[in-house]
């Protein structure tokens, strides 16, 4: 299904977004709860790479160095993101 998608959409591989995407979702919902960005980083990361190992043990699956630096990527996407809003909202805070 996901090429299917991904042919409809001429996204190429779609896989690299989902990694950015769910990698940013994830880093901006930890980083509003109040964790500290560096932990962040490292718990979508360490996650990641679980997921990665996990599926050397899974049919039609397999692990890659790209997934890993498109959940980097995305990881870093949702902090700054979640930098800039926070900026903002100081900002319309302060007037």
């Amino acid at each position: 299904m996901r090429e299917t998608v991904s042919k409809a959409l001429s996204l190429g591989a779609i896989d690299v977004y989902s990694h950015l995407f769910f990698c940013a979702l994830i880093a901006l919902s930890l980083g509003w709860s109040g964790m500290a960005p560096r932990w962040v980083f490292v718990l979508v990361m360490l996650l990641g790479g679980l997921i990665e190992l996990a599926q050397l043990w899974v049919p039609y699956r397999s692990t890659s160095w790209n997934d890993i630096g498109s959940n980097a990527v995305g990881t870093i996407i949702g902090l700054i993101i979640l930098c800039l809003g926070k900026k903002l909202l100081n900002r319309g805070a302060d007037g």
